[in-house]
């Protein structure tokens, strides 16, 4: 019997007896008695109702856990706070782990709201103050998360797990010492304890899916620090990553960060093949998360699946609609149109490549993050360069649409000016290349004095090539082609970054090209292959190579 019916059947009981009749001879004590007995009973009956009311609401929190795990999957992470703020903390768990960082700092906001002695919601919202694969953290984010531990701290966590997961993201807001010379120095250092910290959880909780996932991601994130040229890479943290979370999916088969991390770990041309099962699954964890609708197409542009990655990208771009940041257009809009486009130039599609760039140049105001310049920058260029529409590509408008404060994204101006440039330099006009390299060439310098080394070298390439076809069009063709070489060296020195679906228009492209004009087949066949090793079924790549076999 539960304590709810025996509750009742107290009652019944006092009813009954309250019923029973009462003598003819009853003095005040009987009367004060009996008053006493209804006030009981209206006591009891008000304390069935109570709990009955926090029954309810119990089983609500728990609907709305229900509701979270069947949209964005399912996480399990009990901590000490109350019911509302348990349901609240696990559905930002979830977008935490789905990197929807806008999404997920409310709720971990509204938990706090919640229970005011909840020392992981302010956990969470640390967690959130950081996107460890995308950009070094902004002052605001990292002043936000620096009081968001302190908080944590300060209301003292009720257990040793959750004391390990504050110590873990605190590793990240505490003062690098010494400190760097610069951001993404600084962001390095602070990833560095970051891992460290995750990895000595790791060990102390080895069972533990929440704190392996960060630890995975932690990895994953710290060798993408070391992008540098000429470094040989052998995916050594990558592929740790991928087996850990390998491995806690046979227990945890619905768990979103194990998904998306083990993605992340394998998003190279060497390992993409690993990951194509568990790609083609994300999107039935969390069918309306824009993120999550995105991940898969970074394994399809790996293995050149064009058909699958503008389909999951058109799903992508319409769910972030559906989630925007702060009234605002979302990151993951341009991202996924930037793919959208990537993928409709490699199918031949291009009315629906122009239908695309409508879509990015119809953005009003995005939200403030190198994803939502260089998806807008690199999407317009695409559309030009990929058709070899040069003059048109060198009347691109620069730093438009007026989404984003361009001068504080010199990586993604610099697009504007290698698309100009380049169309200029094969369009006839070297007067205007010589100006827009002259601007990629700036922006390198802010890059490298900013200390960003890797999209410094990377648009360093960009540079160089705008330069070789200059000198192309000069006649200086042995010149050209070394130049030319040296640059689609550089640029496949390092690894493509996660926030593009592939190099706005490879320079291993252009080299073979100008090799094919110069009557230099097996070199240009030489230089297709090598492209299409690391970027293979590009149209213009294979359009190229069947030209160059037929001339053998």
């Amino acid at each position: 019997m539960s304590f709810i019916q025996q509750m009742v059947l107290v009652m019944q009981n006092k009813q009954n007896n309250k019923m029973q009749p009462i003598s003819k001879k009853r003095d005040t004590n009987t009367v004060i008695d009996g008053i006493q007995r209804l006030f009981s009973i209206s006591q009891l009956f008000g304390i069935v109702v109570l709990m009955l009311m926090m029954i309810i609401s119990a089983c609500s929190d728990h609907q709305q856990v229900h509701e979270m795990n069947h949209e964005h999957g399912v996480v399990d992470f009990p901590i000490s706070c109350n019911e509302t703020a348990q349901a609240e903390f696990e559905m930002g768990l979830a977008h935490l782990h789905h990197m929807m960082y806008s999404q997920a700092q409310p709720r971990f906001e509204a938990a706090a709201d919640a229970d005011p002695e909840c020392a992981m919601a302010h956990w969470g919202i640390a967690m959130t103050s950081f996107q460890p694969l995308w950009a070094p953290t902004s002052d605001d984010d990292m002043v936000r998360g620096k009081e968001a531990v302190q908080s944590s701290r300060a209301l003292g966590a009720a257990t040793d797990r959750e004391q390990a997961f504050i110590s873990t993201v605190a590793a990240f807001f505490t003062d690098p010492d010494p400190p760097a010379a610069d951001r993404p120095g600084d962001h390095q250092k602070r990833l560095r304890a970051w891992m460290e910290a995750s990895r000595e959880r790791h060990e102390t909780l080895p069972d533990d899916v929440d704190a392996a996932a960060f630890y995975a991601l932690s990895e994953i994130s710290y060798a993408m620090t070391y992008f540098s040229p000429h470094q040989e890479r052998d995916f050594t943290r990558e592929k740790r990553a991928g087996a850990l979370m390998e491995k806690f999916l046979e227990d945890y088969p619905e768990h979103p960060g194990l998904f998306h991390y083990l993605i992340h770990a394998y998003d190279s041309s060497y390992l993409a093949h690993m990951a194509e099962d568990i790609a083609r699954k994300y999107d039935q964890l969390a069918p309306d998360t824009p993120h999550a609708l995105h991940m898969p197409s970074h394994i399809f542009v790996r293995l050149g699946y064009w058909e699958d990655t503008a389909d999951w990208n058109e799903r992508s771009a319409e769910a972030a609609l559906r989630n925007p940041y702060r009234g605002i257009t979302s990151l993951h809009y341009p991202h996924a149109l930037d793919y959208m486009m990537y993928a409709y130039l490699q199918l031949g599609e291009y009315e629906k490549a122009r239908q695309t760039l409508g879509k990015v140049r119809a953005i009003e105001e995005g939200q403030p993050h190198f994803a939502t310049a260089y998806g807008i920058a690199a999407a317009q260029a695409r559309y030009y360069l990929e058709q070899q529409k040069w003059d048109e590509a060198a009347q691109l408008r620069p730093y438009y649409p007026e989404a984003v404060q361009w001068d504080n994204y010199p990586a993604a101006k610099a697009i504007f000016y290698y698309a100009r440039g380049l169309g200029a330099a094969r369009s006839g006009d070297l007067e205007q290349a010589a100006e827009e390299r002259d601007k990629i060439s700036e922006a390198v310098q802010d890059m490298r004095n900013a200390g960003d080394v890797y999209w410094s070298y990377m648009t360093e390439a960009l540079s160089m090539a705008t330069d070789a076809w200059i000198l192309y069009e000069n006649g200086q063709t042995e010149s050209a082609l070394a130049l030319i070489s040296e640059a689609a060296d550089l640029e496949e020195s390092m690894d493509k970054h996660p926030i593009t679906p592939g190099e706005v228009l490879p320079v291993r492209e252009l080299q073979a090209e100008m090799l094919y004009l110069e009557g230099r087949y097996e070199e240009a066949q030489n230089a297709f292959e090598t492209s299409m090793e690391r970027t293979p079924n590009r149209r213009n790549a294979l359009k190229g190579f069947d030209e160059v076999v037929a001339e053998l």
